[in-house]
């Protein structure tokens, strides 16, 4: 399951309600950094919640249920907060992509046309197992890999029929939906693309059509 299918549970994991979570989500909130932030940070939303709504005394000592103007704006802020922190996640995974397209103009560090030897050097350079993707009408030449912004990611260089270089970048192998996210580097299109397979990023000389198709194999 990827981190989407986990996310409707993690407020119920904040509030402490985990009665109500599949133990598989429990299991992947320990292992996934992202899911646990998201998680602190719901922990944080409910608890101004609460100081927000509970009594406060008056000057007779009677209680009122009025949340104080402090209490509210830390609400506020906090809310902020959540909001941010999911478009600070999605920004910074496109800030990732254009530096791993960048990377990935590199030479190749491993020269090969043997997909087994490629994925072989992938895994042993990224520790990781690779993914086995099997790409249409492209030639594999070699792979790379860069440390980019503390993530290990692992380029495999292609060639196309009609001569074109394009770069697959795995930036991880966490499977979640299809989606693709195109930017602009320099003029060229590059693909931000979370598949089934993990999170990869699709550049090079060949026309963006050709690089939209191959985006959509992985």
């Amino acid at each position: 399951m990827s981190c989407e299918q986990h996310r409707p549970f993690l407020s119920a994991i904040a509030d402490d309600e985990v009665r109500l979570v599949p133990p598989a989500t429990l299991a992947h909130v320990q292992a996934c950094p992202d899911c646990k932030g998201e998680v602190a940070t719901h922990s944080l939303l409910t608890a101004r919640l609460r100081e927000a709504a509970a009594p406060v005394p008056s000057r007779s000592g009677s209680l009122l249920r009025r949340p104080s103007a402090s209490a509210a704006v830390a609400v506020l802020l906090v809310a902020a907060m959540v909001v941010g922190l999911a478009g600070w996640y999605g920004l910074r995974r496109q800030d990732d992509a254009l530096a791993a397209a960048s990377a990935a103009q590199r030479p190749p560090q491993f020269h090969s046309m043997d997909e087994a030897a490629i994925g072989a050097w992938c895994e042993r350079e990224s520790g990781r197992p690779m993914p086995l993707v099997a790409l249409s009408s492209l030639t594999p030449v070699g792979a790379r890999a860069d440390q980019i912004a503390g993530v290990q990611v692992i380029t495999v260089a292609y060639m196309t029929a009609a001569g074109y270089r394009v770069t697959v970048s795995w930036l991880d192998a966490r499977p979640s939906p299809l989606s693709i996210v195109d930017r602009s580097a320099a003029g060229r299109t590059v693909l931000l693309v979370r598949s089934p397979s993990g999170t990869a990023v699709v550049a090079g000389e060949a026309p963006a059509p050709t690089l939209r198709s191959i985006a959509s194999q992985l």
